[in-house]
Formats: structure tokens, C-alpha cells, sequence
């Protein structure tokens, strides 16, 4: 990371990277995420008035191949390995949200826990570090990340309620490109539109945590299918406290 992506992303706790994914690899995954979508609408059909209007589908690298080397996709590495000290990938997902699919304001910050949340003592150090890739444009109104800047490293916890809206920044993006933010800063979306939001997330954690869901076992067979002394099988590894269970390949 250069000394100004450092600032930028430990001032407001989100940087965007622009075409990370290269547009023929963009087209060849959007044709198979294309049978997940219509999955996808079949469920949103089948919800009950007033339910969410979105439809996610997680662990999605243990369900779609196609979407496994993303989690260790070259652009992304550089900026992992600066930020989360011996990262493990944590949990994945798929989503689609329709006109009203929202995602409420939450973050896992509050100065009440040190211990887990971003911080900085000579190095920006994640417990959790989202990636989110699109894979359709984002116009503004169409579903795009909300942010408070800078929350993620707030002294005081958010207070409830309402009031606080005019502190969001909408992130539009365009397909290919990804966002990395800290899930500590607060963060919300709504889409607005009538286009279908498409988005693949990657959530990524240091190597002492274990898995959200699916037990240690999670990346197993990823992980044995992984060339050896690859990216990809360093960060499908098992979780073993401070005791590492794969070499770390050299930085990228």
C-alpha cells in the first residue's frame, strides 16, 4: 500500500479499488452468478409481505467454484497482508437485493471491547476486514455501501436512534471494482432502484479466530485442492491459536 491508501483507508476505514476485477474475468463469472440470481428470484418470490427484500446466500466458495480464487485474488492480497496479521478467510457470501433490500446501520465497534476492534500501534491491524466486490454497476440509490467515516475509530459508542444520517457517504461503484472497509466502521445500504444489486463478499480475520460458521473444518477441501505454498491454501488453513497451521507464502 502506498503512504497515501495508509492514510486514506486509517483516516476513513474503506478504500476502493478500482477494476480489480479485469473485465473478461468479470464476464465469465457474472455468466455463472447469472444461475444464482435466478435461484435467487425464485426465493425472493417465495417471501412474505414486508420481508427483506434480499436474498444471500452464504459460505458461497464452498457452493460456487467459480468464485473460490477471488478470496485470494492477486489485487487484493497486498492490501491483506499490510492490514490483518496472519489473515484467515472468515466467511463468504453471495447477495441480491431488490427495490427496499436493505441492510440495517451495525458495525462491531464500541470503545467498551479494545481487544476487538481495528487499531493502530505503528501498523493498522483488522479483527475484521470486509471485501466487497461488485458485480453489476452501483449507481447512486442502487444499494451502494453507506459509511461514517472514521467511526471505526470513534471514542464514544453510537448512540441510538435516529439523528445521525447526515454523517453517511453512499459508495457507488462499478462492476469490477472492490471495497475494502473495516466492519468496525458503521455501515448500512439500501437499494433505492430497480436494478438487482449483485455483490460477493469476503470477509477476512487474523489467524487467532476461528471460523463464524462450519467449524474448523469450513475450508477443508478448499484448502487440499489449493496449490501448495499458495495464497489460496494459506488462507483457507485451519484456525490453531497463535500456532500456525500453514506456512505464509512470501508477500506478494
Amino acid at each position: 500500500m502506498t503512504p497515501a491508501e495508509l492514510y486514506r483507508y486509517d483516516v476513513n476505514g474503506y478504500i476502493l479499488l478500482k477494476g480489480a476485477i479485469a473485465p473478461d474475468e468479470l464476464l465469465r463469472l457474472n455468466r455463472e452468478i447469472d444461475a444464482w440470481e435466478e435461484r435467487a428470484a425464485v426465493d425472493f418470490r417465495a417471501k412474505a409481505e414486508g420481508e427483506n427484500a434480499e436474498v444471500r446466500y452464504d459460505d458461497i466458495v464452498n457452493q460456487e467454484p467459480n468464485l473460490v480464487d477471488l478470496a485470494a485474488h492477486p489485487v487484493l492480497l497486498p492490501y491483506l497482508v499490510e492490514m490483518v496479521e496472519r489473515p484467515r478467510l472468515k466467511s463468504t457470501w453471495i447477495a441480491f437485493k431488490w427495490r427496499g433490500g436493505e441492510t440495517k446501520l451495525h458495525s462491531n465497534h464500541t470503545p467498551s471491547i479494545t481487544h476487538n476492534f481495528y487499531h493502530f500501534n505503528g501498523q493498522i491491524r483488522h479483527n475484521l476486514l470486509n471485501v466487497m466486490y461488485a458485480m453489476h454497476d452501483i449507481a447512486p440509490g442502487g444499494g451502494g455501501l453507506q459509511v461514517m467515516p472514521g467511526t471505526h475509530k470513534a471514542n464514544y459508542p453510537r448512540p441510538p436512534g435516529d439523528g445521525l444520517e447526515d454523517m453517511l457517504v453512499e459508495l457507488p461503484m462499478q462492476a469490477g471494482d472492490a471495497l475494502l472497509f473495516s466492519h468496525d466502521m458503521a455501515h448500512c445500504s439500501r437499494n433505492a432502484s430497480d436494478a438487482v444489486r449483485r455483490t460477493v463478499m469476503y470477509t477476512y480475520c487474523p489467524g487467532v479466530i476461528a471460523n463464524s460458521f462450519g467449524g474448523d473444518r469450513l475450508y477443508d477441501e478448499i484448502f487440499a485442492a489449493a496449490p501448495e505454498d499458495s495464497w489460496l491454501k494459506y488462507l483457507t488453513r485451519r484456525a490453531n491459536g497463535f500456532k500456525e497451521t500453514y506456512p505464509q507464502p512470501a508477500h506478494p
